[in-house]
C-alpha cells in the first residue's frame, strides 16, 4: 500500500463505512498529487489511527453518484461537499495505534484536512508492514 493521504474521521461516518452503509467518503478537497488510499484516524472518543481506506474514482459535484449510499442522494443534490472519494475496501488494522503512540512514536498530528503519506515516512512504512484485514470490500459500483 502506497500513495496515500491521512484524514480524520469521526467514529459515527466511520462505522457507516465499517458496516457497509456508507459506499463514498465525502470532503471538500482533492489534493494535487494522486493518492489511492485514505489512512484513518479515527477522531474525538477513540483517538487511534484504525483503519486504511482503498478509494476508486473520485466524483466532482456535480457529477452524480449512481448507486445508494449513507449520503449518496445529498452529495447528488448539492450538499455542502464538493467531492465524493469511491470506497474499493476497508481494512482495519489488527493492532490499531492510539494517538499517543503516534505522538511519541512518529511525531503525528491529526490532520485537520489532509496531510501526505510523505510527511510521515515512518508511519507510512510502518502501516505498509502492519497486520490488517479486510472488513469490506466489493461494493456494488456502477
Amino acid at each position: 500500500m502506497n500513495r496515500g493521504i491521512y484524514v480524520s474521521i469521526k467514529p459515527t461516518p466511520i462505522s457507516k463505512i465499517v458496516q457497509g452503509i456508507k459506499n463514498h467518503e465525502f470532503r471538500n478537497y482533492i489534493p494535487k498529487n494522486d493518492f489511492r488510499f485514505l489512512y484513518v484516524y479515527v477522531s474525538k472518543t477513540e483517538k487511534k489511527l484504525k483503519y486504511i481506506i482503498e478509494i476508486g474514482k473520485i466524483l466532482k459535484y456535480p457529477d452524480k453518484i449512481e448507486v445508494d449510499g449513507d449520503g449518496n442522494k445529498e452529495f447528488n443534490n448539492g450538499s455542502k461537499f464538493n467531492y465524493a472519494y469511491q470506497i474499493l475496501k476497508v481494512y482495519e488494522l489488527e493492532n490499531p495505534i492510539t494517538l499517543e503512540v503516534l505522538k511519541q512514536r512518529f511525531d503525528f498530528v491529526p490532520p485537520q484536512a489532509f496531510t501526505y503519506d510523505t510527511r510521515y515516512p515512518d508511519l507510512s512504512d510502518y502501516l505498509l508492514k502492519a497486520k490488517k484485514h479486510i472488513v469490506v470490500e466489493n461494493f456494488t459500483i456502477k
